[in-house]
Parts: C-alpha cells; sequence; structure tokens
C-alpha cells in the first residue's frame, strides 16, 4: 500500500514515513493530515489534533454503507502503522466497524504504541472476538490514562481481565464505563479491581455498579467510595427511567471521603428516602465543591412526599418536605461552590423564590446553573433571581420559551430564548418577540422556529432588521419546518422572505453559532449564503440544512470552493450529499485545520512558547474562537481573554524576541561591524523594526533542519 493514490485528490501517501516529533518541533506528518484523511474520513475517522503536536484518531459519523468495507481494511492498516511508528499519536477512537474483521491488527497496534493516552471504545453486543482481543490488550497499555468503554460485552473472563488491569495500571487517571452494561453479578468483579486501584481520580459509571441487586457489588462499591484517596469527581448516569436508584451505597460511603470534589448524578430516579440522603450529605461533607443532579425525578413521582423523613428536618418553616431538606443542606454547607440543578425535577415552583434566597445567602457557592424548566415558570423565575441580588452568580442554560413574550425585555437573567409557531394562525407571540428583540440586549442565544409558510415578508423584514442590527446575539437557531413551497411554484415574490434574512446574516458582525434548517435556496441567495461564510471573520460554527436536495447539493458544491481560506470556521455541519462527498471532505477539513490552529494559539497564549504555537497565534490573532478558547482554559470572561490574547502577541514583538522565537539566534541579535559604517539591523530604532514587522510573519521564517 505504501505511496497509494489518496480517494479525492489521487495524491500519492507516503505512509511508511517515520515519525520525527521533538520538544517543540511538529511531525512531518502534520503537513500531510489532509492525505491521511482522505483514507480515514470514508470510513468515518479523522485525524485531529485535540492537544497541540499531538494527533488524534476521533470518531467523527456512522458509516451505514456496507460497500465500505475496503476503506475499513485501509483505515485499519494505516492506524495499525501510526500507532507502532508516530510517538505523535496519542488517542484513538474505535468503533465496531473498523474493529470487525480486524480486531487482531488492531491490538497489535495498541500493545506496541510508543505513547498512547487516551482510547475510547465501542463496540456492540455479542461481538465477543472483538472484546476479547481487546481485554488481551490491557496488560500491555502502560501509558494510557484515559479509558472509555462504550458497548463492550465483556464476559466473565474479560472483566477479570479489566479488574486485574485497573488494580495493577500506574498510570490511568480516567476511566469511563457509562454505557458499560454489567450484570450485577459480574460488576462486584470490576468493583473489586477498582478498589485495588491507586491512580484514578476521574470515574464514570452507570447504575449497573452502584445497585443493591446484588448486595456484594453494592457493599463492596461502598467501600471504594468510602476509604478511596485519590478519586477526585464521581459520576453516576441512569439510561433507564424504569426503576429507582438507591445511592445508599454512594452517600453513605461520601460522609467518610474526605478527597472527592465533584460529584455528579445523571438521569436518576429518586425516591424521597434517596433525596434526603442526597441533603444530609451536603450537610456533612466538608470537601465536595461542585454537585450537579440533573434529569433527576421530581414532583410527579408518587414517591414525591414521602414519609420517611426527619423529624427535625421536616419541622424546619413552612415550606415542602424538600425544599426544607434543601433549606437546610444550604445554611449547613460551606464548601460547595458550584451546583447544578434541574429545579422542575426537584421542588415546586412555588417554592423556587425560597431556594434562590437560600441560595444567595451561602457566600461560598460561585456559580449555580440552573437547567431545564418549564416555560410557565420562566418569568417568575427571573423575577425570584432579581430579588437575590446577586443574580450574576445564577445562570439560565439552554433557551426557554416565556409563558408569555411580554415578559422578555424584564428578564435579563435570560440569555438564550425560544419562540415557537406551528401555523400562521398562531403567530402572534412570534411577531411580538421579533418586535421586542432589539430591546433585549441580555439575549444572547435566540432559536427561532416557525411553520415555513409563516415566512412572510413583513416577519422576515423584522427579523432581518434585529439580525443585521443586533450587537450582542452570539448564537442563532432558524428552524423552518416542512417545505415552504412546491419547487416549480417558485416566483420572485416567494424568494424574498430568504433573501433577506440572508442579506441580513452578511451584515450581522456578532453572530458566532449559525444554524439555518428548512429553507430553499435558489441561485442567488445560495451564492450570498457562500459569500458571506467566506468572507465572515466572526462565525465559527455552522449548520446548513436546506430542504431541498438541489439546494443542498449547489450549497455544498459552492461551499468548498475557496473555503480554505476562512480561518474562523471551526465547526461545519451540512447536508450530506454523498455525490459530493469529495465537497464534503474539503469543508469538514477546513474546520479540522483551523481547530488545530485553535489548539496551538491557544497554548502559546496560555504560555507555551514554542514557534509553531506562535505562528497559529499571529495568524488567528482576531479570531472569536481563539479568545473563546483562551476563555475556556483559563476559566476567564471574553475581555480579559482578549487582553491575554493581545498580550502574548506583544511578547514578540521587539528583534530579539521575533529572532528567538523563530529559531534564528538564542540569545539576542548580534551583527559583525562593517568598515563602511552603514546601519545594520541591530542599529534600527523598534519604530523601525516594527514598520518592518508588517511585513514578516513568523511563519515566513523557515525552520533549521
Amino acid at each position: 500500500m505504501a505511496f497509494e493514490k489518496t480517494h479525492f485528490s489521487g495524491s500519492r501517501l507516503n505512509y511508511r514515513t517515520p515519525c520525527t516529533s521533538r520538544e517543540g518541533h511538529l511531525c512531518n506528518i502534520f503537513g500531510d493530515i489532509h492525505l491521511w484523511n482522505e483514507f480515514f474520513w470514508p470510513a468515518g475517522f479523522q485525524l485531529k489534533e485535540l492537544s497541540p503536536g499531538r494527533l488524534s484518531l476521533v470518531k467523527v459519523r456512522d458509516v451505514y454503507d456496507p460497500l465500505v468495507k475496503r476503506v475499513w481494511k485501509d483505515a485499519s492498516t494505516l492506524l495499525h502503522h501510526l500507532l507502532t511508528h508516530h510517538r505523535c499519536v496519542s488517542s484513538v477512537d474505535l468503533d465496531i466497524d473498523l474493529m470487525e474483521d480486524h480486531h487482531e491488527l488492531i491490538c497489535d497496534a495498541l500493545c506496541k504504541s510508543p505513547n498512547l493516552r487516551k482510547l475510547k471504545l465501542r463496540l456492540r453486543r455479542y461481538a465477543t472476538s472483538e472484546a476479547h482481543s481487546f481485554a488481551a490488550t490491557l496488560p500491555h497499555l502502560n501509558q494510557l490514562r484515559d479509558l472509555e468503554l462504550s458497548h463492550v460485552d465483556l464476559d466473565r473472563l474479560s472483566l477479570e481481565t479489566l479488574s486485574n488491569f485497573l488494580a495493577n495500571t500506574r498510570s490511568l487517571t480516567t476511566l469511563i464505563m457509562t454505557d458499560l452494561n454489567i450484570e450485577s453479578e459480574d460488576a462486584v468483579v470490576v468493583v473489586q479491581g477498582l478498589k485495588r486501584n491507586a491512580t484514578i481520580t476521574t470515574l464514570s459509571v452507570n447504575r449497573s455498579l452502584v445497585s443493591l441487586e446484588s448486595s456484594q457489588c453494592g457493599m463492596t462499591f461502598s467501600n471504594y467510595i468510602r476509604w478511596n484517596k485519590t478519586l477526585r469527581t464521581l459520576s453516576v448516569t441512569s439510561r433507564s427511567l424504569k426503576s429507582f436508584t438507591d445511592l445508599r451505597p454512594i452517600i453513605g460511603a461520601l460522609s467518610y471521603n474526605n478527597t472527592l470534589f465533584e460529584l455528579n448524578l445523571i438521569g436518576l430516579l429518586l425516591d424521597m428516602q434517596n433525596k434526603q440522603l442526597i441533603t444530609d450529605m451536603l450537610i456533612q461533607n466538608r470537601t465536595l465543591r461542585s454537585f450537579r443532579m440533573v434529569d433527576s425525578l421530581g414532583a410527579g413521582c408518587p414517591f414525591h412526599r414521602h414519609s420517611n423523613v426527619k423529624p427535625e428536618v421536616r419541622a424546619v418553616g413552612n415550606e415542602s418536605c424538600l425544599l426544607s431538606l434543601w433549606l437546610v443542606a444550604l445554611t449547613e454547607n460551606k464548601t460547595l461552590k458550584e451546583l447544578h440543578l434541574n429545579l422542575s425535577r426537584i421542588i415546586e415552583p412555588a417554592d423556587y423564590s425560597s431556594l434562590f434566597k437560600a441560595l444567595a445567602r451561602n457566600t461560598s457557592l460561585q456559580k449555580v446553573t440552573l437547567q431545564t424548566m418549564r416555560k410557565d415558570d420562566m418569568t417568575q423565575i427571573c423575577r425570584a433571581l432579581q430579588d437575590t441580588g446577586v443574580p450574576e452568580r445564577f445562570f439560565v442554560i439552554e433557551p426557554h420559551e416565556l409563558d408569555t413574550v411580554a415578559e422578555l425585555p424584564g428578564c435579563n437573567e435570560l440569555t438564550s430564548t425560544s419562540v415557537a409557531c406551528c401555523s400562521p394562525l398562531e403567530s402572534g407571540p412570534l411577531h411580538s418577540a421579533v418586535y421586542l428583540l432589539p430591546t433585549c440586549s441580555h439575549v444572547k442565544l435566540l432559536r427561532l422556529r416557525m411553520a415555513a409558510e409563516t415566512l412572510n415578508s413583513n416577519l422576515s423584514s423584522f427579523i432581518a432588521q434585529y439580525i443585521a442590527n443586533t450587537t450582542t446575539l452570539r448564537e442563532l437557531d432558524l428552524i423552518f419546518d416542512h417545505r415552504p413551497w412546491p419547487l416549480h411554484t417558485l416566483n420572485q415574490e416567494t424568494e424574498c422572505p430568504q433573501r433577506t434574512l440572508v442579506k441580513a446574516l452578511s451584515n450581522n458582525k456578532t453572530i458566532r453559532r449559525l444554524s439555518i434548517e428548512g429553507l430553499y435556496f435558489d441561485h442567488t441567495e445560495t451564492q450570498m449564503l457562500v459569500g458571506m461564510v467566506h468572507s465572515s471573520r466572526t462565525l465559527c460554527q455552522l449548520s446548513l440544512f436546506p430542504c431541498s436536495h438541489i439546494s443542498a447539493t449547489e450549497l455544498l458544491q459552492k461551499l468548498s470552493q475557496n473555503i480554505s481560506s476562512n480561518y474562523t470556521l471551526l465547526d461545519i455541519n451540512v447536508y450530506r450529499c454523498w455525490e459530493n462527498c469529495s465537497d464534503l471532505f474539503a469543508v469538514e477539513e477546513v474546520a479540522r485545520r483551523n481547530s488545530s490552529l485553535v489548539t496551538r494559539a491557544a497554548d502559546f497564549v496560555m504560555g507555551t512558547k514554542f514557534k509553531y504555537c506562535a505562528v497559529a497565534a499571529e495568524l488567528l490573532q482576531c479570531s472569536p474562537g481563539l479568545v473563546a478558547k483562551v476563555q475556556e482554559l483559563a476559566l476567564i470572561d471574553e475581555n480579559e481573554a482578549a487582553l491575554r490574547v493581545k498580550k502574548s502577541l506583544k511578547s514578540f514583538s521587539d528583534l530579539d524576541d521575533f529572532m528567538r522565537l523563530a529559531g534564528v539566534v538564542k540569545c539576542s541579535v548580534t551583527c559583525h561591524r562593517l568598515d563602511d559604517g552603514k546601519k545594520q539591523l541591530v542599529d534600527l530604532n523598534r519604530d523601525c523594526w516594527l514598520h518592518i514587522r508588517q511585513y514578516i510573519k513568523l511563519g515566513d521564517i523557515q525552520d533549521c533542519i
């Protein structure tokens, strides 16, 4: 397969090239990633740079075409070489399609990989051969730090191998088994391995490991949590709504554990007794810094008002029992800094105000995130948040609908909102919302969903005016249900609404994420939309799903042309026209390239002074994606992140700093004096040098071989 022609460009790939990576320098393979991806992408994978100078094979989509057997073979062969010969490859996603006929080849490569740090494996039930091959590799993964197992069907022997690996590993710090279903009598084998582990700091499991259906498993897991000294983050998830989860093995043990900092309970059905256990734990625990309980069963549960509540807790105030539990917990706990709750599943709407005031009085809490609340409660919630006096500590996530859009201007705490209209006969709230939006500078995310026939010239004009003039909106979703009109009946009048929207989008300079679904774009509108995408220096995420295959095909073809000149887009999702897969590949590769550059640039801003990271920072200095990445890494706001980017670029503005970072000199620039007395490089003052720097980029200077 050496020098095999790639699928789209027809270029030749020398896949046997050795690894050349070293500290501060990229492996030569980084210059040919797009060629490697011409083999991986048809199989549903993509090589990405998720951390500077390190390559990851990432699953990007599912492949359903049975004719791609050959591409899986090619991909597995390439992966084998990458893992065995390239120390710059540190992370791999594997699935049943890639493993099915090639598990021995791939598992052999896993054993030989010199620098594999992260592995994600997703199989399916009854893939026993693949599961056995994988289990056999575990003792050889001496450098693995992160392991995620999903739908891997492990028998008793394989579970014992996994258990021994967990007990003996000296490198593993993160283990995710959220989608690993194990029978209760076998789950104890895994927990026994966890008990003997001394390295894992982050653990994510499903309810099968904490189930009391097997008393031995539940007690073993409880002892693990009670005596463990390394675990910092624990997540327990349930995918089933059929039965309650008994948290006694976890919550009781946390009264003794003094090292766990973060606890996440996701999708669990909890009765009143378990809710009391949670609040009791929050009262007694002195080390937990973050607690997240979302999608838990709420007031509609028949067990909601359970009688098994401590009398002293029931006696607090005149609020409901559950509210009393939380009020006591929030009064007593002084160490929790972050709290993430789904309010509509925990307490009654009438109790929101009392809870918010208790949260506000707890001065140790720095961030309270509220999720998925009923639209009928939103106005009341916003008012209650304002009454706390510290609304800036509360965050309402996900776009929410209001019970009345007239309240939107007064709900400053609601930064994301959604307005839906099922038919033109019900368009009143939609028109009202669009009319009020210009007065709502607090709205950062807007989702408009409507029946396509609702979009007339009048409505589109109001929406377009808001889009063109807003300076605060960051995310916009436009969803149109049903086909707006038969393609053969299009005329100039019906073309106007979407053209008006496209023109407005072209004038907007603040939107970072844009999603349009269900519209038809004619040739002119397609060209306008493509021009907007190509020229935008603010749009980072884009999703385009026209209602017509013809429209989608033309859009994809034109979008792929000259898309490489865009260095802002980081994520692109477009209608998948498989007959134009080369265009689709080109578009997704640009997003992959830009994401790599952001990763490097952010690393430079955070303090890594490698030349290839500085080159990326200089190239992307005005990119909002870079600012957002620095925000994420440094946990700071947008303005401070922008200042950090600017400061980092100034760090190599002087001559000596520039030449040193470029690798031209080790310390400073010196020049031998000439007899003619003419000025040399070191004789330039700062202003002259900065003028020259306008025409010289760090990336223009070739590395020494």
